[in-house]
């Protein structure tokens, strides 16, 4: 550009190159605003959280700056201030606004044992937690650094294009010389209107703009990904998108809470209640999820707990204990088939279909009741699921769970394919069989056992809210927190990104051939080449890379209140008939006017196919009306 400039004065055109500096000068100054912006927004995330903590002291709280804070310290929080570093809550509970951390805009409750985010705005009482991560650790760190790391893990766009650079500039140098030299040596023609031919010649092909093309677009939507809380960890993930066709999944933890739940009791001797004090107080003493599922029920009915002697662990199969002097036994149903039980085939035929998991429970080779257990769905599972195949995805359910259970999440869901009953090694197996079908295949997950899988696939992306420290390191995607939508986010950015690279680089390229032959032919003028052909093409990638940032999540947020019911009954006041809330959709029935409804008919939008189930709230036996308590 330079070199063009001074050139011109030589020739008499001294004007058109004054001008041309001009322009290149103003150029310059708005592309360095432009991508000070981007370099800002990652800058913007570490300043989030405060210079200073409220460290705990024999004194009181003393404000310290937040780097002094080391990890085990006890820090509070006030109404209205944002916490400055990751802990746990050890007192007090509150509401926390996280969307700094996870883009979820709903502020979360939190008590007693839960995370709390650096940057979490605290928003009505004083709490105290226990630093987990020092400031140079935090998660707002580590989404900073990750980006700028990300930024250097580059896509295949990038890579062709800065080779592309290394041999298109040399190749331009030369043509313009030969366009300065060879019509005025060869054929006669007037060297000054050639040499300034090639002067515009070497402006026009200048490649700043198709350099900038790829970088750009991909530094603004890393850091939009991290602002809606998608961390990404390098540019060839938002490009791999684009080869992706279907989407595997593990089932608990990622499309369930991973939350066991009570979900129905049989009871053959004695009343619901009886069989639920029985099982409670044997599983008091057990630490299996399942028996902290039944526990919280009993505590939930305020159900009374008995005293437990002798109590042994089955591994495997059980456990065992006596309560007044009688041997009880909870157990599978593998487990009492072995001890001979005569059992309730129909039910437990039932029970698989319903894809609950039976608890049995029995007393001196009698059976006396059955518990079922469910994982509770996530209220984003179906909103993703049904995403993903509006977008053209297919979608498939690999999990180590009973198939049946499987079976049902895969009919709530609309899943393309559903495989249980897999060990570690072979969901390995299904994913490089879905790779020999598939153009590109994603994982999602969150355990250990997944961990493998996510490794193997072309894209394997964490849910951050209860994934382990392996699988968040052996990710390409985390997603922070659990709403399952923001994989929906991640694509609509990514391909939204990859849209813009390449309008950006096919826009370079047409205008400057049509500049340089322009050129060739006479039609072009210096100022005019630098003005739109050069920097006015660089300052449109620009700004066209930058939209990346207005775009807004499509998906309206589904406040989880409304999907939450405090009861755990269905009682008839006249006959006492008793019966636990039944589910559709993975999920409690909630109450809507005279009935029962899935929670899914409580939603009114395109982005999840309605459900209309419903179940009048009579009693079977005496037809009065039943109450939720």
């Amino acid at each position: 550009m330079l070199f063009a400039a001074v050139a011109a004065f030589f020739i008499l055109h001294g004007q058109e190159g004054a001008t041309a500096i001009l322009l290149y000068a103003i150029a310059e100054h708005l592309e360095e605003l432009t991508t000070e912006k981007s370099r800002n927004a990652i800058k913007e995330l570490l300043e989030l959280t405060p210079n200073d903590a409220l460290l705990k002291t024999d004194e009181g709280y003393t404000p310290v700056p937040a780097e002094e804070v080391k990890t085990g310290d006890i820090i509070g929080i006030r109404p209205g201030m944002k916490a400055p570093l990751d802990g746990v809550i050890v007192k007090g509970e509150s509401y926390f606004d996280e969307s700094a951390i996870t883009g979820e805009s709903v502020p979360v409750f939190k008590q007693k044992g839960d995370e709390i985010f650096a940057a979490s705005m605290n928003s009505d009482s004083f709490i105290e937690i226990e630093v987990l991560r020092e400031s140079s650790n935090t998660i707002v760190a580590q989404i900073a650094e990750s980006i700028k790391i990300a930024q250097q893990n580059k896509s295949g766009n990038e890579k062709f294009i800065e080779k592309f650079a290394k041999y298109y500039t040399p190749m331009i140098l030369f043509a313009a010389l030969a366009v300065m030299i060879i019509p005025s040596l060869f054929f006669g023609l007037d060297f000054n209107t050639w040499f300034y031919r090639g002067l515009i010649l070497l402006v026009v092909s200048c490649p700043c703009a198709l350099t900038l093309s790829t970088p750009l677009a991909n530094v603004s939507a890393l850091t939009k990904l991290a602002r809606e809380g998608i961390l990404v960890k390098g540019n060839k993930f938002i490009e791999k998108i684009d080869e992706i066709k279907v989407f595997a999944f593990d089932k608990t933890g990622t499309l369930t809470e991973g939350k066991l739940r009570v979900f129905e009791i049989f009871a053959y001797s004695g009343s619901q209640e009886d069989i639920l004090s029985l099982a409670a107080s044997l599983e008091l003493l057990s630490e299996h999820p399942i028996a902290k599922a039944i526990i919280k029920k009993a505590e939930d009915l305020k159900v009374p707990l008995l005293t437990v002697d002798n109590f042994e662990i089955l591994k495997g199969k059980g456990i065992k204990g006596e309560i007044n002097g009688e041997l009880f036994t909870v157990g599978s149903q593998r487990y009492f088939e072995e001890l001979n039980y005569k059992l309730p085939m129909e039910d437990l035929e039932n029970i698989e279909i319903t894809g609950t998991i039976p608890v049995l429970l029995g007393n001196n080779g009698k059976l006396l009741g059955i518990i079922t257990i469910r994982d509770v769905l996530r209220i984003s599972a179906p909103f993703l699921i049904y995403g993903l195949k509006k977008r053209g995805f297919d979608s498939v359910l690999i999990s180590g769970d009973n198939q049946s259970v499987c079976n049902t999440i895969g009919e709530c869901l609309d899943i393309t394919n559903t495989y249980g009953e897999l060990l570690p090694d072979q969901k390995l197996q299904e994913i490089e069989d879905l790779k020999a079908h598939y153009k590109g295949v994603a994982m999602v997950g969150d355990g250990i056992n997944d961990a493998p899988a996510l490794a193997i696939s072309d894209l394997g992306i964490a849910i951050g809210a209860s994934a382990t420290d392996v699988t968040l390191e052996t990710a390409d995607v985390i997603i922070m927190g659990d709403d399952l939508k923001k994989i929906l986010t991640f694509i609509d950015i990514s391909k939204k990104t990859n849209n813009k690279i390449k309008q950006n680089i096919w826009t370079s390229i047409i205008v400057k051939v049509s500049f340089a032959v322009l050129t060739v032919i006479g039609l072009m003028t210096l100022w005019l080449a630098v003005g739109i052909g050069d920097m006015g093409v660089s300052l449109l990638v620009l700004f066209n890379s930058m939209t990346l940032f207005r775009y807004k999540p499509k998906f309206k947020e589904k406040p989880i209140e409304n999907l939450e019911s405090e009861a755990q009954l269905l009682i008839c006041e006249t006959c006492k008939t008793k019966k636990i809330i039944p589910q559709h959709h993975g999920r409690d029935m909630l109450k809507e006017g005279e009935s029962l409804v899935c929670w899914r008919k409580l939603f009114n939008d395109d982005d999840l196919e309605v459900c209309q189930e419903e179940l009048p709230l009579f009693c079977p036996h005496c037809k009065n009306g039943l109450k939720l308590k």
